[in-house]
């Protein structure tokens, strides 16, 4: 999945996914040439630990 994608499915801006790669935050991603991926897997993943996050507050 591409980051714009990401940003659309989580309603959070370009500069958001962005910060959070430079912080070790977020989901899992991987350099593909000049471009940033995130396997779905790892989405949901990440996904899943967050909801349990919030939950347990």
């Amino acid at each position: 999945m591409t980051e714009r994608q990401i940003a659309v499915r989580w309603k959070v801006s370009l500069k958001t996914l962005r910060r959070w790669r430079l912080d070790n935050e977020g989901p899992l991603w991987h350099k593909l040439f000049h471009h940033v991926r995130y396997h779905e897997a790892d989405i949901l993943e990440f996904e899943r630990q967050s909801a349990q996050h919030w939950m347990a507050m």
